[in-house]
């Protein structure tokens, strides 16, 4: 995976209210077509179904488009039983079923509301501890419900089913003031690193700024949610260079498993998981311990 970081570099921060955005920028060419799920579900190339019998803890995707569908870590799966977000950054090839192992992201909900769709992307906070789950689960789902009940107190959010979608819902006006006058990122974008008050919120990366551009928006607003915590926090400034320094020497070391196409990511520092196709990272998130 050495080749992906050769030409990587840390543009001027952009600052989004009190959400400071650091971008990366790299190659812009790819060779390899991947699709959002919201490319996918559009006109019906792909579609999310309960096993039988339904599974808490996993649901089945049919991709019948020609292209791979990257689907995010963190990323909301919402309808059917219950919202499930994704457990991991996954890459689905074209003509593929795979089940997806996924995680509650509505305690107070077991009861059919139609058919799946997608939704929001999980804010950084959730997906830290998604990228330290390691290869068991105990434990996993109390500490996201734990989270989402701790955002709801915090942002003083109400919802009947502890629903994370119900926290995006009700504080939509004040995370769309964090994009009143965002343009994006630039052309050679691939990635950025999202930080708020004392704290890095984490960093994501993409094989190329066409693939980056399917997830911009939507990441963003998940940066500004966890953001949102942090309007009266400040602190010195916090040096991206080092932890992107950091980022590329772990990853530099991995050896891609041979039997998937996700991999996931640690040292002393920082967590993450990511998604690749033949040798080339498609999708990298990580975050700080």
């Amino acid at each position: 995976m050495k080749n992906f970081f050769k030409s990587i570099e840390i543009g001027q921060p952009v600052f989004l209210r009190n959400l400071l955005i650091h971008p990366i920028s790299g190659p812009s060419g790819n060779g390899i077509e991947i699709s959002s799920l919201e490319d996918i579900l559009s006109d019906s190339r792909g579609e999310f179904s309960e096993l039988e019998p339904p599974d808490i803890n996993r649901i089945s995707f049919f991709n019948n488009a020609d292209s791979a569908v990257l689907m995010l870590d963190g990323e909301e799966v919402i309808g059917s039983l219950q919202n499930r977000i994704l457990a991991g950054s996954t890459l689905v090839m074209p003509r593929a079923r795979t089940e997806m192992p996924v995680i509650c992201a509505e305690e107070g909900r077991w009861e059919s509301i139609g058919s799946f769709g997608t939704g929001y992307c999980s804010y950084p906070t959730i997906r830290a501890i998604l990228s330290r789950r390691g290869r068991g689960s105990n434990g996993l789902q109390k500490k996201i419900w734990h989270e989402i009940e701790r955002k709801l107190t915090v942002t003083k959010t109400l919802s009947t089913t502890s629903s994370m979608h119900d926290i995006y819902n009700n504080l939509d006006d004040e995370v769309t003031r964090y994009l009143e006058d965002f343009q994006g990122l630039g052309p050679d974008t691939i990635g950025f690193i999202g930080i708020a008050g004392k704290k890095i919120l984490g960093c994501d990366m993409f094989l190329s700024n066409a693939v980056y551009r399917r997830f911009e928006n939507k990441l963003i607003r998940s940066y500004a949610l966890d953001a949102i915590e942090y309007r009266r926090t400040s602190g010195d400034r916090i040096d991206a260079h080092a932890f992107l320094e950091g980022i590329i020497s772990s990853v530099n070391k991995k050896r891609l498993p041979r039997d998937t196409h996700h991999f996931t990511m640690k040292d002393s520092r920082a967590t993450g998981q990511g998604s690749f196709a033949d040798g080339r990272v498609v999708h990298l998130s990580v975050f700080p311990k």
